[in-house]
């Protein structure tokens, strides 16, 4: 019996004194106690970096998510009303990263003819009457994308463009 006492505190020791020991160093490594991952840089070739993009084609608008009370700050409202639900809205977009172009002079745009607009409810928040209102607004959807000639300018601009939104 007491020799299987033996084993199992000499079991239980070779368990606890690698597990400290890996503490420890870990601890000196990293002063501040804390552990960090790095994550190891993966490498992409040529060839799946050209075929990725090709098969990220410039058709289809891709979702983003606008924060509204940044949307509003061109909308007229009354003096002290805030828009506040929902915080973002999510709209369909196309801009310089909704898709590849196979030219360096193209990037992909919102086709002129499929822009429309949606209604959405919101939120206002007045400061006169301390309560809240609901509103309808108009904001611009793109129904599809394509690549055209852009410069570089253009792509920036198009990039940070804001979308269109109205009072209903």
């Amino acid at each position: 019996m007491r020799n299987r006492l033996s084993k199992s505190s000499l079991l239980k020791l070779l368990i606890i004194v690698p597990l400290t020991l890996d503490n420890i160093v870990l601890s000196m490594a990293n002063p501040d106690g804390h552990h960090h991952h790095r994550r190891t840089a993966r490498k992409i070739h040529l060839p799946r970096a050209i075929d990725a993009s090709r098969k990220f084609v410039c058709r289809e608008p891709q979702t983003r998510a606008y924060n509204l009370r940044d949307l509003m700050q061109n909308v007229q409202q009354n003096p002290g009303e805030s828009a506040i639900q929902p915080v973002y809205i999510i709209l369909k977009r196309c801009d310089g990263h909704s898709g590849c172009c196979m030219s360096p002079d193209k990037s992909c745009s919102p086709v002129d003819t499929s822009i429309y607009y949606e209604e959405m409810e919101i939120e206002i928040w007045s400061l006169e009457t301390n309560g809240t209102r609901r509103q309808w607004i108009k904001v611009e959807q793109h129904g599809k994308c394509a690549c055209e000639v852009n410069t570089s300018d253009d792509r920036n601009l198009l990039d940070y463009q804001q979308p269109n939104v109205t009072l209903i």
